[in-house]
């Protein structure tokens, strides 16, 4: 049986994402608590996001589609997949018996992601997701079928391969993380829980995740973009080539993570 040792109240999600290869996603913070309603400007943000295009990335070894995670099918997709991307990160909050392993522990964590998705997202939280296209090198998917849970994939579609969530606040707005709240004017956007599958990393799909968020912020007029990582690549890191620029040390909420820094991207 499935047990929680935590309060809860506390959000379910993976504090940080597994850590990705040179180039990829470093990683990045999920620190919201609780499924807050979202203010209405928020709110309004969030719709205005979600009506963002999806995009058709034509990639040298695959294609894929970026896309706001709308319906509970592709909410479910999503957490499968993070049940296995930050399935490191999820031990640590959740524990289970001994005797759940394999494809049916995996399947337990997806259940609680994707009932924190669904929560989440009627509060005002976007999901982005990126899906397989039809174009793809037959060993790569093969090796990205293997890690993928085909009872979650999409009925004539692709499977998952990445992912990350934005949330959007007002300044001061608590759905924002405490060293966040205060750090700018306006609408803010805060992304995290990126993570992609692991034969598709070092291809550019998280990069294509976070301009999607990125524009999805600016569609609202957003001013600033901010997220949590370890920066473990300096300036040749994901966010640094997307613009972002380090602020300051991680939050005291965030203490633990050695290297954790806040970085923002203004928009305006």
């Amino acid at each position: 049986p499935l047990q929680l040792h935590l309060f809860l109240s506390i959000d379910l999600s993976p504090r940080i994402a597994s850590l990705h290869k040179a180039h990829d996603a470093p990683t990045v913070f999920g620190v919201t608590t609780g499924a807050p309603a979202a203010p209405a400007a928020a709110a309004t943000a969030a719709a205005a996001a979600a009506a963002v295009p999806m995009r058709v990335i034509q990639g040298r070894r695959f294609d894929y589609v970026v896309k706001v995670a709308k319906n509970s099918a592709e909410l479910r997709s999503v957490a499968s997949l993070r049940s296995r991307v930050f399935r490191e990160d999820y031990d640590r909050v959740i524990k289970m018996d001994d005797s759940l392993q394999g494809v049916q522990r995996d399947r337990v964590l997806s259940t609680v992601e994707w009932d924190r998705l669904e929560r989440r997202t009627q509060g005002g939280l976007v999901c982005v997701g990126a899906w397989l296209g039809e174009k793809c090198e037959v060993e790569l998917e093969e090796r990205i079928l293997e890690e993928s849970d085909r009872s979650a994939q999409l009925v004539g579609g692709g499977p998952v391969i990445g992912a990350l969530d934005v949330v959007f606040g007002a300044d001061g707005a608590e759905d924002l993380p405490q060293d966040v709240r205060s750090s700018g004017q306006g609408l803010l956007a805060y992304v995290s829980n990126v993570g992609v599958l692991g034969p598709c990393r070092c291809t550019g799909v998280a990069g294509s995740l976070l301009n999607f968020a990125v524009e999805a912020a600016a569609t609202r007029s957003a001013s600033r973009v901010y997220t949590h990582a370890i920066d473990l690549h300096g300036r040749s890191s994901l966010y640094h080539k997307h613009g972002f620029r380090r602020v300051s040390e991680a939050a005291a909420e965030l203490e633990g993570h050695s290297g954790a820094v806040l970085l923002c991207k203004e928009l305006r």
